[in-house]
């Protein structure tokens, strides 16, 4: 009775770290794209595949927000990142300031 409890709570440790590192490194969720980053995805797709469409077909949305397009030819692509990465913030203007001389 007791090598069966321990069984038990072996093999709910084993699930349990598995599925700790499948959250970890696995799990993804989408991510909006930029138009900028729209339409490099796009060039790339049509450079690398020999796409020879003339347009996106369709935009993926997800809450409002473009997260991937279709293509004419069939693909498919969707912006996804790991659940553990921190989301990309909008990048600040880089303001470079003179300083004065002083008298």
């Amino acid at each position: 009775m007791i090598m069966l409890l321990y069984l038990l709570m072996f093999g709910f440790w084993i699930a349990l770290a598995l599925y700790v590192l499948w959250f970890i490194f696995k799990a993804k969720t989408v991510q909006a794209l930029t138009l900028d980053d729209l339409a490099l995805t796009w060039k790339v797709h049509k450079n690398q595949k020999g796409c020879t469409a003339s347009r996106i077909h369709s935009l993926i949305k997800e809450n409002d927000e473009v997260v991937g397009f279709r293509c004419d030819c069939g693909y498919e692509f969707v912006q996804k990142r790991l659940i553990t990465q921190m989301p990309v913030k909008e990048k600040q203007p880089l303001i470079i300031q003179k300083q004065l001389p002083t008298i």
